[in-house]
């Protein structure tokens, strides 16, 4: 018996572009708004418009079972460029720009200068305390390290439940699989394995793409009619 199976199938040459937009929700579109409207536009509109929040809260109950029903808003273009503004920070949020939020080691300012334990993580990163309240302004990456003045505007954007950094601190955090042996080190993770400050920009662009999401899902007009009481 082979150890391979050759399938006889008839692959396209190179790269391919499918949209997932059909002809027919295309065709929607153009009676509501326009026949300018493109399939991309739609791409971007409906990134915008899962984002509002008038959206979100009417119909929360139905999102936890049923498939979303797109709203033709009234202002397609103000959804459509918030949908690429989002788009554009949440596929590139490896390159956006960082937020400036200033990094201490061992209490003094720090753009990279210090050895480079000073970076790494212990354990896992976790928000300060002031006594027995958690100080989410203050995030300490270990004993040595910590980012503060974290505006409280990087915790309104949430993605089931969490925000980015809560989502950062849980994922880079040492972790020890009992059955396999296996321990997951963060400090191997990405970038910043060779360049331990990179843990420090990664952050901070978490903390931008926060921020500016919160900003731009606030500045979004209504995108449904309002119900009459």
């Amino acid at each position: 018996m082979p150890e391979t199976l050759e399938l006889d199938l008839d692959l396209p040459e190179g790269p391919t572009d499918t949209d997932n937009i059909t002809d027919w929700c295309l065709e929607q579109f153009h009676n509501h708004y326009g026949n300018h409207i493109t399939k991309n536009d739609i791409w971007e509109y409906l990134y915008g418009v899962m984002h509002a929040p008038d959206w979100r809260e009417r119909y929360k109950h139905d999102l936890q079972r049923n498939l979303p029903r797109v709203p033709l808003a009234p202002n397609f273009e103000a959804y459509r460029a918030a949908g690429r503004a989002l788009m554009y920070l949440h596929i590139n949020y490896e390159t956006v720009n960082e937020h400036p939020v200033v990094c201490l080691v061992d209490g003094q300012p720090d753009e990279g200068d210090a050895d480079p334990s000073a970076y790494r993580i212990d354990k896992r990163m976790r928000w300060a305390k002031d006594g027995k309240e958690t100080d989410r302004s203050v995030l300490e990456i270990n004993h040595r390290c910590k980012l503060v003045d974290i505006p409280e505007e990087a915790h309104e954007y949430t993605v089931s439940g969490r925000t980015p950094l809560d989502w950062a601190i849980d994922s880079l955090r040492h972790k020890h699989d009992k059955p396999s042996g296996i321990t997951d080190n963060p400090n191997k993770w990405h970038t910043w394995a060779d360049e331990p400050f990179n843990l420090i920009r990664h952050l901070r662009r978490l903390i931008h793409i926060s921020i500016k999401t919160t900003q731009t899902i606030n500045n979004l007009p209504p995108s449904l009619p309002k119900l009459n009481k």
